[in-house]
């Protein structure tokens, strides 16, 4: 599992969405989930049980929705939404066999009906899916630069990068050489 600091973590239950997208380094090409037992350490160590062991298919399916997720969180930073990662979204939740469910509080909640890996993917969708309908989806985001997914905690909505230290220092940093060697031209 991935190990690191989350300074712009986002509360429970998105964490758990935020910690999923993390499960790969996009800018230092590093991979947590390169294999099925990866993945099923992965789904324990975040609380989600499991019936049976992982295969291929099974990462593959994990993999995909991984990245849709990243396109959503880019599209909460500005990017364009991308149909393919709104079909690959909706195709989990169709295959979790996501269903309402009235609690005995009288609070509902989405539960998978499915097994096996569907169901725990299908547990980050219906988190997922909760946070879009409690209008706290749009505060998780991926960095324009690294594509970390980060918890917007700006009063306004409006970061843009994981740190302002490193990916927003980076990004005004070549801002400024690029406008400086245009003078220079």
């Amino acid at each position: 599992m991935a190990r690191y600091d989350v300074p712009k973590a986002a509360p429970e239950p998105l964490a758990i969405v935020q910690r999923f997208v993390n499960t790969t380094d996009v800018e230092n090409e590093r991979e947590w989930l390169s294999t099925p037992d990866e993945l099923a350490a992965w789904l324990r160590e975040a609380g989600l049980e499991l019936d049976a062991a992982p295969g291929e298919a099974d990462l593959a399916r994990a993999h995909e929705l991984r990245e849709a997720l990243r396109a959503l969180l880019e599209a909460n930073n500005g990017r364009p939404l991308s149909p393919d990662a709104v079909s690959t979204f909706n195709a989990a939740a169709a295959t979790a066999r996501l269903s309402p469910e009235l609690d005995q509080w009288g609070a509902v909640r989405l539960e998978p009906y499915a097994h096996g890996v569907d169901a725990s993917l299908g547990r980050i969708v219906a988190v997922a899916l909760g946070a879009m309908l409690d209008g706290s989806w749009s505060r998780l985001k991926a960095c324009r630069n690294c594509r970390w997914a980060f918890h917007d905690y700006s009063r306004n909505r409006s970061a843009s990068w994981c740190s302002m230290l490193l990916c927003g220092g980076r990004h005004k940093t070549r801002a400024y050489r690029r406008r400086l060697k245009a003078r220079q031209a």
